[in-house]
């Protein structure tokens, strides 16, 4: 499959800020474009499945998005770091060396995941694999996450957003196609929800792949020179970068993808169906602030100082974009939810209004990893949300077994805004130890950034996360169940 052209030729110079804030803005203007399909498509299922049925995708899409992220092994956050300082005859080779990586680990970790779900009380998530052609669209499903989650953060890392935000758009609108055709074809299962994300995926990519080759050709990019399909020597000496970046996008992105799972096991299908309807509204609250903190570290560039200056920015703005938010949520949140139906706003309202309040905590846990990651102490960072990945699971479990969903949530938004009192203190002393601004700086008045009138703008990501992700994107990610950083 031919790749996206992965070269930038034309620069605009813009300030340093601006840079954060042009990969901010094309990560948002396609996490819009997604949760307004996203949003139909969800609005259609509650239409046209069962609660239950839905609550059963809910879950199954949970468990793809974080075993895809477990399944990228930390490739995609490494290629952010790697793929500028890898020759452009080789960065081809080297993204597709990292897709064939990804998409056979996320297919082993479903494979495991759908096979063990039979061996473990877990009733509920067992029509996963149910039977062979179950299994193998869950697997199919698992793998291609995988591979366009690394797929997407590499683009943010050179370029060409456009190609990115295209693949997303068309994968959403093939989704909603996907589900009306299984609903009105007798396919009524929570699964026939799930195959519809698989089938947008599998036609997004020869799309992309299309277009990416015209683009090449038009630009010159295109290499006529054979080099082999994959070749894993270019993946010599990073196993230990990887690993941590790995390891902390992992305990970013699980607690907010396992929150589905564990109302699907400890309560019922059904209570995550409203609950999963609640995840993608509450989405909407983490978008910005999670696109900040994923330009933050694509535009650090490795210059610590740079990104703390900066975070005097982004956290207040982040804070007030997530006040905003809950103000817009808090009281007009049933008429959100009855867009999917009277049951949905009954069910869910009170837990909207509880987890929407995770945003706040969200801001500080994100800019701490993007400082983290800009230092060279993922492996430190990894750690510590390590610690609070267990205490946010832990306050989950016990909440849903006291309070059912709306116990979850307050549990889990209490394990998070403790989090963010602790990290506040190491994101503070940054701030404390920045040297004084000299009084000319020339060299940070400016920075190189693709340009958007070429095609070539900052590439974006998807929530996911989360998507959030953020998403995410990034490398990050991970927050949000799309989950986010």
């Amino acid at each position: 499959m031919k790749l996206p052209a992965l070269g930038v030729d034309r620069r605009l110079r813009l300030p340093a800020l601006g840079r954060v804030a042009s990969i901010s803005a094309s990560l948002i203007a396609t996490q819009a474009v997604t949760s307004l399909l996203g949003f139909v498509y969800w609005t259609l299922a509650t239409r046209e499945f069962s609660v239950g049925a839905v609550g059963l995708a809910g879950a199954a899409v949970s468990l793809m998005m974080l075993l895809g992220t477990l399944g990228m092994l930390g490739l995609g956050t490494l290629l952010i770091a790697e793929l500028p300082r890898v020759g452009a005859a080789h960065r081809q080779l080297l993204l597709r060396t990292t897709l064939a990586v990804t998409a056979a680990a996320s297919a082993l970790l479903a494979l495991v995941v759908a096979g063990g779900v039979h061996l473990i009380p877990a009733h509920n998530l067992r029509p996963i694999s149910s039977s062979p052609w179950t299994t193998l669209g869950f697997v199919a499903g698992v793998a291609l996450t995988g591979v366009t989650l690394v797929l997407d953060q590499a683009v943010l890392a050179l370029g060409n957003g456009r190609l990115q935000l295209e693949r997303n758009a068309v994968a959403s609108t093939v989704k909603i196609g996907a589900l009306l055709a299984l609903a009105h074809t007798g396919h009524g299962g929570g699964m026939a929800i799930f195959l519809s994300w698989t089938i947008g995926n599998v036609v997004s990519l020869p799309l992309i792949a299309w277009r990416a080759a015209r683009d090449a050709r038009r630009t010159g990019d295109a290499r006529r020179t054979r080099e082999p399909a994959v070749d894993f020597t270019l993946l010599r000496g990073l196993g230990r970068q990887a690993a941590n970046h790995h390891l902390l996008n992992l305990v970013l992105m699980a607690p907010m993808q396992l929150l589905s799972v564990i109302v699907t096991i400890a309560i019922s299908a059904e209570h995550n169906g409203y609950f999963s309807i609640v995840q993608q509204v509450s989405g909407f609250v983490f978008v910005l602030p999670y696109s900040i903190t994923i330009g933050l570290f694509a535009a650090a560039a490795g210059d610590q100082e740079s990104i703390v200056r900066r975070m005097r920015m982004t956290i207040p703005i982040g804070l007030a974009a997530s006040l905003a938010a809950d103000a817009v949520l808090l009281p007009a949140g049933g008429l959100v939810l009855a867009v999917f139906g009277h049951s949905y706003a009954t069910a869910g309202v009170t837990t909207l209004r509880i987890i929407v309040l995770a945003g706040l905590p969200f801001v500080i846990k994100d800019h701490y990893v993007a400082l983290r990651r800009v230092q060279g102490r993922t492996g430190q960072a990894a750690l510590i949300c390590s610690v609070g990945a267990v205490v946010e699971l832990a306050a989950a479990v016990t909440g849903a077994r006291l309070g059912g969903t709306a116990g979850l949530s307050a549990a889990w938004v209490g394990a998070l805004l403790i989090e963010a009192a602790l990290l506040v203190r190491p994101l503070w002393a940054a701030r404390k130890d920045l040297p004084p601004l000299p009084a000319v700086e020339p060299n940070d008045r400016a920075v190189l950034v693709p340009d958007a009138r070429s095609g070539r703008s900052p590439a974006t990501t998807t929530a996911t996360a989360t998507g959030v992700t953020p998403a995410i994107a990034e490398p990050a990610v991970e927050t949000l169940a799309g989950g986010l950083t």
